[in-house]
This record gives structure tokens, C-alpha cells and sequence, in this order.
């Protein structure tokens, strides 16, 4: 081929690709315009990259409690159904298998039960373990000196005490909070000072020496006259008028509301009721750390108020067990909120509230 041919033949295949090209932009120009009727633009616009997330792959986690048993004793009181159940379903979440037995109401069993196994933990009233168990019948001033004692027999014993609820169970005098508010009454100490009064209560707490005797010793309280009634009726006494200050019980539902005031015992003549997880050294060891731990963190938040709001969902609301515990654990950060669903237990029989 002369030099000629060559050069003209280079020419020819440079305005083939100029045109090639000028067509292409041309084409992907008028692409742009059809679809979106914007105005054409002579410089073509390179998209963005799609991006596709691939989740992660799942893994199953073991569950600190898989493959393990736990045994788990309330008493046979509404309040205790209340708190077997809040155990029950935090442990369920991390994966232990609870067995329920909600008949534990007798100290000497439930020991025994402890010792041979066929129970690993229930919950008692630190007063009721001291003088029930214990046999200290010594008045402690402070939940510190009255857990110290509980902890020190339990350890000599071969039992272990995880740490007291913030809450107390134990029997109080109640007023209406219109006769607190107009008589300045909100401590026992104050109604003692006051005008004699017509006092409600059983005859238990009549005689018992932890009951209107240790408020006449301890307070010089002397009520002008003792009306006896039935348990469970003192709030319609309180109510009605016929008494203006009746024996209660600190956890009361009825107190959860603002109708009544349960007086303030500064002597603590009434004892400690905080509640105790009792168990075993080989329990700990056998059922790992996250055992204890879940127990210590359901026990922390049964403050007072929480405890009479717990007890009036179940006692007065008659709602389900697992319900309320599931509701007060998710409300709390214990269980996440509004995804867990609790495991099945062995079934038992259902309690009703009283």
C-alpha cells in the first residue's frame, strides 16, 4: 500500500469511531430525556453503583441456661405466686427449663426439699427466715444487721441468701389519706400523740406480741377502743368510718393507690420482710453464674411501689401471672421490649387470687 492509500485509509477509521461515538452519547442523550423530560444534555452521565446488603449470617447462640433444670418454690400466697412467676419467666429467657412447685409453704420442706435436691431455690421473708429458721427473735433496727444475721446462720447451715429485695412485707397501720391530711398523721408515732381512736384488727394482732402490743410498748399507742374484724375487711372499716386506723400489711394492693397511707414505722417494730432467694452452694455451681444474676436482677427492682402495683395487677386486675411478668421485666430492660414470648414451664396448677 503507497504511504497515499495509508493515510487516507487512518482518516477514514478516525471519523468512523468520531461518529460512532457522537451516536452513542446522541442515543444514550435522548435515553435520559424519554424517561425523565429533562433537557438534553450533551455530556453523558455515568450512574451510581448499586449496592446490595447481604445480612450476616444468623448464628444460634447457646443460651447460658440450656440443657439446665432449675426447680423453683413460691409459697402459697398471691404475693409469692407473683414473684415465682417473675423468676420463672426471666430465667426461661435465658434459656433455663423451669419446674414450678407452688405449694413450698413450709419452711422444714422446702429445707429438706433443698438438701436432697429435689428443690433449688425459693423465696422467703427475711424476718420469717430469722425467727422461723434461724431462731433469732432479736429486733434488728436496720436490713443490714437483720441480713447479716440471716446470711451468717445460712452460711453455717449450707444454704446461701442472695441479697434482700428493696421491699418489705410486713404488717403496718393504715389510715385514710383524708385523715392523715387533716389530723397531720403519717408516722406511728404521730397517731399516738393524737386523740384516742377506735383501732381495727384481727385478733391475732390483738394478742401477738408483734402486733397491738408492741405498738402500746414501743409507741405508747392506746387506742380508745379496739374494733375486731376479719382480715381483708379493713379497708371497708377504714373507708366507712367505723375505725380510723386499722392493721394492714405494707404490700397491700389497695395501698398502691391514693386513698390510703400506710403509717411510717421508725422503730421497725414490725421487723424486716424483704424477700431472699434461698439456695445452695451446688446449686450456684451446678445452674453458672447467670442463675444468681438473673435472680438479683428481678430482685432489685421489687422496690415498694412496684411490689403493691404487682399485687394489685394480679389480686385486683386478675390478670395472668406470665402476663404481668413479662410486662413488668420488659418495662424494666430485663426482657427485651415487646419480642419475647415466655417459654412454656412445666404446667401446674394456676392459682387464682384471693
Amino acid at each position: 500500500m503507497s504511504r497515499r492509500a495509508a493515510a487516507v485509509a487512518a482518516v477514514t477509521a478516525l471519523l468512523l469511531s468520531i461518529g460512532l461515538l457522537v451516536g452513542l452519547e446522541t442515543g444514550a442523550a435522548s435515553a435520559g430525556h424519554a424517561a425523565t423530560g429533562a433537557t438534553m444534555s450533551t455530556v453523558a452521565t455515568v450512574p451510581e453503583p448499586v449496592v446490595t446488603t447481604v445480612a450476616a449470617p444468623t448464628t444460634t447462640q447457646t443460651l447460658p441456661g440450656s440443657g439446665k433444670t432449675v426447680r423453683l418454690g413460691d409459697m402459697n400466697t398471691p404475693e409469692q405466686f407473683i414473684i415465682g412467676a417473675l423468676y420463672g419467666v426471666a430465667l426461661s429467657y435465658e434459656g433455663y427449663r423451669v419446674i414450678p412447685n407452688r405449694n413450698a409453704d413450709f419452711q422444714p420442706d422446702n429445707l429438706k426439699a433443698l438438701r436432697d435436691g429435689s428443690l433449688d431455690l425459693f423465696a422467703d421473708y427475711l424476718g420469717t427466715w430469722n425467727s422461723g429458721v434461724a431462731h433469732l427473735h432479736h429486733r434488728y433496727r436496720t436490713l443490714r444487721a437483720s441480713f447479716g444475721a440471716a446470711r451468717l446462720f445460712a452460711l453455717h447451715s449450707g444454704y446461701v441468701l442472695l441479697p434482700p429485695t428493696p421491699f418489705s412485707d410486713t404488717s403496718c397501720v393504715a389510715v385514710l389519706a383524708q385523715y392523715a391530711r387533716a389530723n397531720h398523721v403519717y408516722s406511728i408515732p404521730e397517731l399516738a400523740r393524737g386523740a384516742p381512736i377506735i383501732f381495727g384488727a384481727p385478733l391475732r394482732f390483738q394478742t401477738s406480741g408483734d402486733g397491738l402490743p408492741a405498738l402500746e410498748q414501743s409507741y405508747h399507742l392506746h387506742p380508745g377502743y379496739v374494733q375486731r374484724i376479719a382480715d381483708n375487711v379493713q379497708y371497708w372499716w377504714l373507708r366507712t368510718g367505723n375505725v380510723q386506723a386499722a392493721y394492714c400489711s405494707t404490700t397491700d394492693p389497695l395501698l398502691a393507690g391514693t386513698k390510703y397511707v400506710a403509717l411510717q414505722d421508725p422503730k421497725q417494730i414490725f421487723g424486716h420482710g424483704n424477700i431472699i432467694a434461698v439456695t445452695t452452694p451446688k446449686v450456684l455451681t451446678d445452674e453458672g453464674p447467670a442463675f444468681a444474676n438473673t435472680i438479683r436482677q428481678v430482685d432489685r427492682l421489687l422496690t415498694l411501689k412496684a411490689m403493691r402495683g404487682l399485687n394489685a395487677e394480679y389480686q385486683l386486675g386478675h390478670h395472668d401471672l406470665n402476663q404481668i411478668a413479662t410486662q413488668f421485666l420488659e418495662g424494666n430492660g430485663v426482657l427485651p421490649p415487646a419480642r419475647y414470648a415466655p417459654v412454656p414451664t412445666t404446667t401446674a396448677t394456676t392459682p387464682t387470687g384471693t
